[in-house]
């Protein structure tokens, strides 16, 4: 499962042209050789980790809540997976954030991806002032199963539009991890996105049923 989830993802990157975006529509179509790279380096994870898969799916479930106490983010976490034309979906609107479905769940080992708007029609959106993040920071993402993820802000990096690391953000990793997207630098009105992508990288750091102090 793990395999055909990654495959997805490295195979049909229309996504990050989409994120936290409302107007862009873009794709990325990888060659064959890159595929079978990345079924490669699935196969050792899941080798790897096999022992443990069983175990790992009981301890989270679906996300439904995200909380970011410093910049006073609450938003509900909707699933988004890739539409008709092999792009992410995004949030129905600027308050919502998406949970990339295909890829992990919050909170299990991977690399888990949580996207949403830096403005919209209306004006700014929920990740308006994702980049004031700061490393050590905490995000908090809630389950439907009431327990409460508590990650730690990394690192953070803005990338052009075009040319961020897919593999970093998406692909297999022996850590759990949460990556929050969103757009960020000058409005190419041509183009009708942002020039550039804002990738937070965090961490988890526990979980239990009540948010950490």
């Amino acid at each position: 499962m793990k395999q055909l989830r990654w495959i997805a993802i490295f195979s049909a990157f229309a996504l990050f042209g989409l994120v936290g975006c409302m107007h862009q529509e873009t794709s990325i179509v990888q060659s064959e050789p890159t595929i079978q790279k990345a079924k490669m380096v699935e196969t050792q994870a899941a080798a790897h980790n096999s022992s443990f898969e069983a175990n790992e799916k009981a301890e989270v479930s679906t996300p439904s809540q995200l909380s970011i106490p410093t910049l006073n983010i609450q938003a509900p976490i909707e699933e988004t997976g890739l539409t008709k034309d092999g792009q992410m979906g995004v949030p129905d609107d600027g308050e919502t954030v998406a949970w990339f479905e295909p890829g992990t769940v919050p909170g299990r080992e991977g690399n888990a991806v949580l996207a949403g708007h830096v403005d919209d029609k209306t004006g700014p959106a929920i990740f308006y002032h994702l980049e004031k993040l700061e490393v050590g920071d905490e995000v908090l993402v809630s389950d439907e199963n009431g327990q409460v993820l508590t990650f730690v802000v990394k690192e953070k990096e803005a990338y052009p539009r075009d040319e961020a690391p897919i593999r970093d953000i998406f692909g297999p990793t022996y850590n759990r991890q949460l990556n929050l997207i969103t757009c960020t630098g000058l409005f190419d009105r041509k183009k009708g996105t942002h020039e550039e992508r804002l990738v937070v990288y965090t961490e988890l750091k526990s979980t239990g049923t009540t948010a950490s102090n």
